[in-house]
């Protein structure tokens, strides 16, 4: 049995973890991911493992950072169900499709402009339609009824108090004589939020994977925040400005309005113009109000007392474009609830750029804000920030409460694994870099239990009695030399076996080294150039003696000879775009684009230095940048026999044969500030890369990664 960490490992977005037993694989979660531009590609990516083959999904709750990439996975060959809370299917039904129209909408308007400028251009993750495709593949759960989903796997969902319908997984595996119990926090929430029910307690575990989102964190109390938030909303109607609140549409828009309606309620602050500006929040309070039979009993009590949080004199849901639009001219007096939550998407970024620059204007920051989002800049102190790519000074007012968090602070994920009378082995994950490594040290020393940080793609073997990685099995004489800077990655059927990313891309700023950079393949696009002129002649677009020889002095002379065309067109029409590799493009070395590392070579008096204007043999021609991922999904396409028949591929690769296994093959290519090496397996359809942004180490770092997986 073995656990991989797909997502929300050392990050909080794009939950994923992939049980693997028998011959089973099951989801639990499916999400998509924010932040970080590196992490934004994983949504466009392949999968890392091969949709078709994924028996069941386990979804936790409706948030699109653990579901958004169902309808993707639906779209790419899944055919299996998905288990979740009869709420969460509802939630979903709404979650799903806007996000799909979300994406299809920004595709739209980026490729307007694409079109514009001649450019290639974009498409959506998925579509409406294919949401909608997904719904089909739901099953209703209850919760606390226990399942049998799969030979040899039970399943049970206890309430996590995190949002309406949002559950714990619980999951019992038999192999042979021993079952092996399992339990995903999924999110969790606090003790005594508004309209939820307390997180559900488990008694015992073999393994836990915990969230750790505000693990190094204590937020303030409810009499605290509401406090605070009365103080918010006075001053700013006090200065005659709006009060914006970036808020989720699901959970956190319901918590403020609960929120609002009590202090009105209390005289705590004036009767208010509320604006729910999110045709998302509007749809998902109506799912709220259907299932209100789920609410705690406070929140039960005031629908029945007429005090409804949904509806109170003032408030007022706008959906249409020309109602949200219309708000845009006030000036003050107003609070504005829209989504997203992190100010990254939607609506609040139209009301950001017409209000940061009033200095009587507050923007209220009531959730979690990833790295790398709008909303983290402003929490942050940024002086200006880019809306819709036009610049917009910061001169509102910028608040923070915490308490409003749907996640479990330090104190109540403690309290939560206190009440364990068996606790195994524990994984933390959802949570950034340092607060997973601090929560996990905490957990350490409290509770004397193994407790592990997954790297994200990270396998771990269950069976065995430790925890301990399959990367760190397989690969624990794997040495990096000091000098190397570069990413590695070995990968079989899609799978990634091991993964590691060394170094900087860019040593100025310190910008490090990640599985999405997009590094120089030197002399090996040469191959590529190869592989777009087998292409032309197993259309029959290339007459020549076949197998196909070089003309002139390299093959992207020789694509020019057959072509008369720019080789740099011609492989980007013939091979980059038909595969989808999409992270892959030619660049010139002083307009490389952030994702690209910059190559450092060294001067004959030993000098480390940056490579942007390299004297190369050719002159200053673009250089083929190329990923990680690119480079396994153009080895998977090749593999299957449909982009280049058999017969092709095998003379194409022929004179890259090397070792004494047959159909073992290995392309390199290097420059000034480049090296990369490929080797890979046709019949094993394995594939062992690595990029460098240097000279130095590539060629031993390949080698023992040939040897260690071969």
């Amino acid at each position: 049995m073995r656990l991989q960490f797909l997502g929300a490992a050392e990050t909080t977005s794009g939950s994923c973890y992939l049980l693997s037993f028998a011959e089973h694989q099951v989801l639990v979660d499916c999400g998509l991911f924010h932040g970080p531009e590196e992490l934004k590609q994983r949504n466009y990516g392949d999968f890392p493992f091969v949709p078709e083959e994924i028996d069941a999904v386990i979804l936790t709750h409706a948030h699109i950072d653990h579901s958004g990439l169902l309808p993707k996975l639906v779209k790419h060959g899944f055919k299996g169900p998905i288990y979740a809370t009869g709420v969460t299917v509802d939630l979903c039904s709404i979650m799903l499709a806007d996000s799909a129209y979300i994406q299809e909408t920004e595709v739209e308007r980026k490729n307007r402009k694409l079109l514009r400028r001649g450019e290639k251009l974009l498409t959506p993750i998925y579509t409406v339609a294919d949401a909608e495709k997904t719904m089909g593949h739901f099953r209703h759960m209850v919760y606390d009824e226990e399942v049998t989903i799969l030979p040899n796997l039970r399943i049970r969902l206890r309430d996590a108090g995190h949002i309406l319908g949002a559950a714990i997984v619980e999951l019992w595996v038999t192999e042979g004589e021993v079952t092996t119990k399992l339990v995903f926090s999924g999110d969790l929430g606090n003790l005594k939020q508004p309209i939820v029910q307390d997180p559900s307690f488990i008694s015992s575990a073999d393994v836990v994977v915990i969230e750790s989102t505000y693990g190094t964190r204590i937020h303030e109390d409810r009499d605290a925040r509401f406090h605070r938030l009365a103080e918010v909303v006075n001053e700013t109607m006090e200065r005659g400005g709006n009060l914006l609140i970036p808020a989720f549409a699901l959970g956190r828009t319901q918590d403020l309005l609960y929120a609002l309606r009590v202090l009105q309620d209390q005289g705590e602050i004036p009767r208010l113009k509320v604006f729910i500006d999110s045709p998302l929040a509007v749809r998902a309070t109506a799912v709220f109000q259907k299932h209100a039979q789920v609410f705690d009993y406070e929140t039960r009590t005031m629908i029945k007392e007429g005090r409804s949080p949904f509806e109170f004199p003032g408030l007022e849901y706008t959906e249409s474009v020309q109602e949200s639009m219309a708000l845009n001219s006030i000036r003050g007096g107003a609070v504005i609830i829209s989504a997203s939550g992190m100010a990254d998407a939607g609506r609040i970024k139209h009301h950001l750029k017409h209000n940061l620059w009033r200095r009587e204007a507050t923007v209220l920051l009531v959730g979690y804000q990833a790295e790398g989002t709008l909303g983290r800049m402003l929490q942050d102190g940024a002086q200006e920030v880019r809306i819709h790519g036009e610049p917009v000074r910061v001169q509102a007012k910028i608040e923070t409460i915490t308490g409003f968090s749907a996640h479990g602070d330090q104190a109540a994920l403690l309290e939560w694994l206190r009440r364990y009378r068996h606790l195994g082995r524990v994984f933390v994950t959802h949570g950034e870099t340092e607060t997973c490594h601090s929560f996990a040290d905490l957990i350490r020393d409290e509770f004397k239990v193994p407790v592990i940080v997954p790297k994200l793609d990270e396998t771990f073997d269950l069976s065995k009695t430790d925890s301990i990685s399959a990367w760190e099995i397989d690969y624990q004489d794997f040495y990096v030399e000091e000098n190397f800077s570069g990413v590695v990655q070995v990968a079989e059927d899609r799978h990634i076996k091991f993964r590691g990313c060394y170094g900087l891309a860019e040593r100025k700023y310190g910008v490090k080294n990640t599985q999405s950079t997009a590094f120089n393949l030197g002399s090996g696009r040469e191959f590529f150039a190869q592989v777009a002129l087998y292409r032309l002649w197993d259309q029959g677009l290339v007459e020549a003696t076949y197998p196909l020889k070089m003309v002139g002095e390299s093959w992207e002379d020789t694509v020019a000879h057959f072509t008369g065309k720019d080789p740099k067109v011609v492989v980007a029409q013939e091979v980059l775009t038909p595969l989808g590799m999409d992270q892959s493009a030619y660049y010139f070395l002083d307009q490389l684009p952030a994702q690209a590392a910059m190559g450092y070579t060294k001067t004959r008096t030993g000098q480390n230095v940056e490579n942007i204007y390299a004297i190369l043999a050719e002159g200053l021609r673009p250089q083929l940048f190329s990923t990680l991922h690119d480079l396994n999904r153009f080895w998977s396409v090749l593999v299957e026999g449909e982009f280049l028949r058999p017969s092709t591929v095998q003379a194409l690769l022929a004179p890259y044969a090397v070792g004494e296994d047959e159909g073992f093959y290995q392309i390199m290519g290097s420059a000034p500030g480049a090296s990369m090496v490929m080797g890979g397996s046709l019949e094993r359809g394995a594939l062992i890369t690595v990029l460098s942004n240097g000279e130095e180490g590539t060629l031993s770092v390949y080698n023992q990664l040939v040897d260690l997986s071969l």
